[in-house]
């Protein structure tokens, strides 16, 4: 799996959007695996920071507990609500960008 240092050197435009992206608010959303492989969805705060990505997780938390069992998870960037006033300004990403 390639670090996230690896990422910004290698695809420096992708990198940036997707930092952008999950700079836009404070919490994240993430899901995790319990025990039984079932997801456990949760919010979270995410840093970057010296080429790393780092998650918010309490120590001896539920979270901790199924990212330190099995370390896949998924992250999802906060959803932004357009403004009110003017529709326009939703963040809107052209189908060519998302390979379909």
């Amino acid at each position: 799996m390639a670090t996230w240092q690896e990422i910004e050197a290698d695809a420096r435009a992708f990198a940036a959007r997707v930092r952008r992206c999950f700079e836009a608010g404070t919490n994240k959303t993430i899901a995790t695996l319990r025990r039984d492989g079932a997801p456990r969805i949760s919010g979270t705060e995410l840093r970057f920071a010296d080429g790393e990505v780092t998650l918010g997780m309490m120590a001896g938390s539920v979270k901790l507990l199924d990212v330190r069992r099995d370390p896949r998870v998924a992250l999802h960037s906060p959803t932004i609500e357009p403004p009110k006033h003017d529709m326009s300004a939703w963040l809107t990403v052209p189908a060519s960008s998302r390979g379909g």
